[in-house]
């Protein structure tokens, strides 16, 4: 449990420096370079991962479960899930709506997914891993708010419908590829038999 804790943090602490250091970020840039300061904070992030995939079934194996979820409350996790995806994916894909619109798509489906998943899990492990995702994810949405507030834009670029459309196809095929096959070999739990 400990383990996975310890990867958990360092994996969201790497992805935290414009939420909490973004001074001692631009300090070390300037001194070390931006290509090695990416590959500290890269090398942060896998050594996170590597600990939470490890260690996580270990610390599954001491969660409590505190409440189960209705049906009705299932399937709107599920939707909510559709959106995280969408927004995600919006985040690679040039000059769709919803990056021009939102400009930060990738962290409001990270705190979409988060939000979905902490509907329909009651048990102190998966409260401990969304419910800190969820935070980052709002403490960072805020801060890169803040960010492009200072930054001055000449025009806002024109969206293609074609970049919209296979921002959403692709999404909703991903989003039926985790229902159908994809939660039960990441996760071990089958989203269509739960329902």
């Amino acid at each position: 449990m400990t383990s996975f804790v310890a990867g958990f943090i360092i994996f969201l602490i790497s992805h935290s420096a414009n939420i909490f250091f973004q001074n001692l970020k631009t300090m070390l840039v300037k001194r070390v370079g931006l290509l090695l300061w990416k590959i500290i904070v890269s090398l942060l992030a896998i050594l996170g991962f590597v600990l939470m995939a490890t260690h996580y079934h270990e610390a599954k194996s001491f969660s409590i479960a505190l409440w189960s979820p209705s049906i009705p409350i299932l399937y709107l996790s599920y939707i909510l899930n559709f959106f995280a995806i969408w927004l995600l994916v919006s985040a690679y894909i040039p000059r769709n709506v919803i990056k021009l619109k939102l400009k930060h798509p990738m962290i409001l489906g990270v705190k979409t997914w988060a939000f979905g998943h902490l509907l329909v899990n009651g048990d102190t492990f998966s409260i401990f891993v969304f419910g800190m995702t969820l935070a980052w994810a709002v403490l960072s949405f805020r801060a890169a708010r803040k960010i492009l507030s200072t930054v001055t834009t000449s025009s806002e670029k024109k969206y293609s419908i074609h970049a919209s459309a296979a921002t959403f196809f692709i999404g909703i095929m991903i989003w039926l590829y985790i229902i159908r096959a994809g939660h039960e070999y990441v996760a071990g739990i089958g989203l269509l038999v739960a329902t």
